[in-house]
């Protein structure tokens, strides 16, 4: 009989893959996967052999190709339907960023923070409705929500991420739209002995200007006879990078007060201000430059020792660090009623305006008197940051009683930190003139007109202050007991049962001077000029059409020069805002008997968030098989509890700032509260396989998933905040019940070679119980609030259509037999069904493009590795309710990849990799596209360097 042999150096691990016959393959498990392919937790394992001639020695496989051929095994061998992105070597995954490689998939869409992929999309489905495991366990996030940040990782510590699109009963419940499961190596999966490797570069940013370091290394070391071994990788990275930017903070929908005048009007009465009909006005309009250094530290190792015969123990751990440290400059202009001259379009989407200046109000004292105040000017500088912590550790034993007989216990804790310290500080100034927005429709951007002197010092006066220290911590640990049994001359193979039992926490408390904030609103007293620098906005937007009207100059200042100098006692008893002397004397007495004075930063109890959730899992699944089919069906059932802790905070007032629309809120004494839930639910799943021929392989699979509320939706805390226009409000809601979606699946895979297939598939999710981000209209305190926060109810399905393949043509002669394609196409359908409906806007899934694609060209020969791909998806809603309670929708997006590799020997390689090389921008708008919201550049970004290996 014809042996096949191979061996594939992956991910910093070399397998060796036992000999298998001609003929129809059996159904190897993907990596991480017990032998029926399901996944385990910690242990792991790796089916590479690609069919490989045995010519009496190893062939060693790796680059491109052998990323290509372990995936495509995989994807093959494997008893549910699965993708997979391989590490092409030594710590060297396809992309210096996670999620950017994951993208390459079939169906699977990213979102973008600073450039760095974060967030994942799969069939349409937004991250929180992804599981994303670290070696078969939930890592604690460092966000809000559930969805897993990829840019708290380094790439080049992974051997290979597997995401799961259809379920098995073993597998952890969580995602309706996949299960990822990011695995780090291991190192009796290896070759025995020493090896290393390690890379140093940098990192450039095309708009930052600016080069930062890269540097990684991975370590093994097995012993000759296997039983024992560690591996330990780190990683460091630091990026300096900059956003340029410009937005309005959504479209205000309702009536609004407007003068039919133009701005040199001059003796009008004050019953010239009417009210309008109901339309779709600009929040502002800002023009942002955020320059950013994004420091990541990564460590990751794993030690095992096969303990006797039949005892393997694997402990391993992780650890990240990921700090974000930005400084923002902005100029922006608010836009509050009574409008000048206001149009608007058939689709009552405002085209221009003017706003009142105070030379206006001059000419025209009757509305001036009437309490109607002038435009502002507001340039706001301040800090903001994201520093993060995050680790993850487990221990699994894996007990072979008995050659038919599988145990394994997975124990595992995690958690992650994170600090957000910040300040935002506004100083500006009433305009003088009347400024005017114009839509400027069929442009990149609109235009912000008759803006005055915008760096004339005298008119800067003090007006909002926030300083923040936010935080927040995710703690969690697991305990998983599975077990299998494998069954003799049936068709019934193998029978699995499983228990597990995890609790997570998650708290996010808020500090900040809310009761401070307002202590200068109002714009009344002067900046010393000497705090005041010009800042310019060079190469901002280049090329995009209306950037030629963007404001160039405005201010800069330190922020804690501005807070020293409005901390001075005798400056906050100046009078203003209406108030006499004596009556400014007790408010400033007042805001300085606060902890840390007005600008101290104190716990607001009404925003703390605690919430616990424990889960009691147990599964039973059976596999079978014939000569040419394989399939699995059982059930898993799991009950939720969750706990929610807070403070009630009662408003006992509401102001408004003289002369500005800001409401400031007072609170009563606050009141402890928790609210407790629980449900259950049973989740049946199959999967069949049915090998056609050698080559062609057909799947189909059913299942009942579930997404639970993110933890921070759980919440019993409220906030309050907004203008007189718009009051509003939002918070948590504890009684929340999970998503639910019943999955269909049909797949046709036609394997090529160990390399080439095509494959095309089908799936339908019937969803119900949408869990979604909502703002709707309530009353409280006699006013009329715009409410935001997750709510049930949505009914509705996603269904579509996934084709992808990859080819090798190693068949062509010489030169080109280097040269191979791969790529994908992802077509989605959707309904939803919602409980309330915007009046102009039915609103699809957040998420969902439509239409998604990913195509790259690769060559690897004669020492080179080279890689060219281009990754497009089409328009998405980002949010139903978003800003103002309006649409958030993102416009179609493509991006441009390379990847180029030189083996100066075969000991090290010089490479160079570029990112967003064509310089895309991403564009969002509200509902509609002409009503603006943000147009958004990162430039490009290239790393380049050394990698050895030994």
């Amino acid at each position: 009989m014809h042996r096949l042999k191979a061996v594939y150096l992956a991910g910093g691990m070399l397998t060796a893959v036992p000999a298998i016959a001609q003929g129809v393959e059996p159904a190897a498990p993907p990596a991480n996967q017990t032998s029926s392919g399901s996944p385990g937790q910690g242990e792991v394992t790796d089916p590479a052999g690609v069919g490989q001639e045995d010519t009496g020695t190893d062939i060693v496989v790796t680059g491109i190709r052998g990323s290509l051929a372990t995936s495509a095994r995989i994807k093959r061998d494997a008893q549910q339907i699965v993708d997979t992105i391989s590490a092409e070597d030594v710590g060297k995954f396809p992309d210096a960023n996670i999620a950017e490689s994951l993208q390459r998939i079939t169906g699977v869409a990213i979102d973008r923070s600073g450039g760095e992929g974060q967030f994942i999309t799969v069939r349409g489905l937004g991250p929180e409705f992804n599981t994303v495991l670290v070696n078969g366990r939930v890592m604690a996030t460092d966000n809000p929500g559930r969805e897993f940040s990829f840019d708290v990782l380094s790439s080049n510590m992974i051997q290979r991420t597997d995401v799961f699109k259809s379920s098995v009963p073993q597998l952890q419940e969580g995602g309706i739209g996949a299960t990822v499961n990011i695995v780090t190596a291991r190192p009796l999966d290896g070759q025995s002995g020493f090896h290393f490797a390690a890379s140093a570069g940098g990192i450039y940013d095309t708009l930052r200007e600016k080069l930062g370091p890269d540097a990684s290394a991975i370590v093994s070391w097995t012993n000759s006879d296997k039983t024992f071994g560690a591996v330990l990788s780190g990683s460091y990275t630091d990026r300096k990078s900059q956003l340029d930017f410009v937005q309005t903070e959504g479209w205000l929908f309702g009536p609004q007060q407007v003068v039919n005048a133009a701005p040199d009007a001059t003796g009008l009465p004050a019953s010239v201000v009417t009210t309008s009909a109901v339309i779709h006005t600009p929040q502002n309009i800002q023009f942002n430059r955020f320059r950013e250094r994004r420091r990541r530290v990564n460590v990751a190792g794993a030690v095992q020792a096969q303990l006797g015969d039949t005892l393997l123990l694997t402990v391993d751990g992780l650890y990240s660090k990921f700090d974000v440290f930005t400084d923002r400059n902005f100029f922006a202009s608010f836009y509050a009623q009574p409008f000048l001259g206001l149009q608007f379009d058939e689709n009552g989407t405002v085209t221009s305006f003017n706003r009142f200046g105070t030379d206006f109000l001059a000419a025209n004292p009757a509305i001036r008197d009437a309490g109607y105040p002038a435009g502002v000017m507001d340039n706001i500088v301040g800090p903001s940051n994201r520093l993060t912590e995050t680790y993850q550790t487990g221990g699994n034993l894996k007990w072979n009683p008995a050659d038919d007989v599988e145990v394994r216990l997975d124990i595992s804790r995690t958690q992650a930190v994170q600090r957000n310290p910040g300040k935002f500080v506004v100083v500006g100034a009433r305009s003088r003139t009347a400024p005017g927005f114009d839509l400027n429709k069929g442009s990149d951007l609109p235009i912000a007109s008759n803006l005055g002197d915008l760096i004339d010092p005298s008119m800067m006066t003090a007006h909002y202050l926030d300083v923040s220290d936010n935080r927040a911590r995710d703690r969690g640990s697991e305990y998983h007991l599975d077990t299998d049994y494998k069954v003799h001359d049936s068709i019934l193979q193998t029978v699995r049962i499983g228990f597990s039992y995890s609790d997570r926490n998650k708290v996010r408390r808020s500090f900040n001077n809310q009761d401070g904030q307002c202590a200068y609103c109002g714009y009344e007293i002067p900046i010393d000029p000497s705090l005041l620098r010009v800042y310019t906005l060079d190469n901002y937007l280049a090329g995009a059409s209306g950037a030629e009207s963007v404001p160039r100059q405005f201010f800069t200042y330190d922020p804690d020069a501005i807070i020293a100098y409005l901390s001075d006692p005798a400056r906050l008893a100046l009078p203003r805002s209406g108030r006499t002397a004596e009556q400014q004397a007790a408010e400033a007495a007042r805001l300085l008997a606060l902890p840390g004075g007005p600008f101290g930063v104190r716990e607001n109890l009404g925003n703390r968030l605690d919430v616990t959730e424990r889960l009691w899992a147990g599964y039973v699944a059976m596999e079978f098989g014939g000569p040419r089919w394989t399939a699995n069906a059982g059930i898993r059932v799991v009950r939720t509890e969750t706990i929610s802790r807070g403070f009630d905070l009662p408003v006992t007032g509401i102001t408004t700032t003289p002369g500005d629309d800001t409401l400031t809120y007072t609170f009563g004494p606050s009141t402890a509260i928790e609210v407790r839930n629980s449900y259950v639910n049973a989740l049946p799943s199959a999967n069949i396989k049915y090998n056609v021929t050698d080559k062609l392989i057909a799947r189909a699979a059913y299942s009942q998933t579930v997404t639970r509320p993110t933890l921070t939706d759980l919440g019993v805390d409220n906030n309050f905040g907004g203008r007189v226009s718009v009051p509003l409000s939002g918070g948590g809601n504890p009684t929340l019940l999970p998503f639910k979606s019943t999955n269909y699946d049909v797949s046709v895979e036609w394997y090529l070679s160990p390399v080439s297939y095509v494959s095309v598939g089908g799936f339908h999710k019937d969803l119900s119980d949408f869990l979604e981000l909502q703002t709707l209209p309530v009353t409280r305190f006699g006013r009329t609030f715009q409410d935001t926060r997750t709510r049930n109810g949505q009914s509705g399905y996603i269904r579509g259509i996934e084709i992808g393949g990859q080819y090798a043509l190693d068949w062509l002669p010489g030169f080109a037999s280097g040269f191979g394609v791969t790529g994908n196409y992802t077509y989605v359908d959707s309904r939803v069904q919602r409980d309330q409906a915007l009046a102009d806007y039915d609103c699809g899934y957040n998420g969902l493009s439509p239409h998604s694609a990913n195509g790259s060209v690769f060559y690897e020969k004669y020492g080179i590795s080279a890689r060219v791909s281009y990754n497009w998806r089409s328009e998405y809603l980002r949010a139903c309710r978003s800003s103002q309670g309006r649409p958030r929708n993102r416009s179609s997006y493509g991006q441009l990849d390379f990847n180029l590799g030189y083996d100066v020997t075969s000991n090290f390689q010089l490479y160079v990799q570029g990112v967003n090389v064509t310089k895309q921008r991403v564009d969002e708008w509200s509902a509609i596209e002409d009503r603006f919201l943000l147009l958004q550049d990162t430039g490009a970004r290239y790393n380049f360097g050394v990698r050895a290996k030994f």
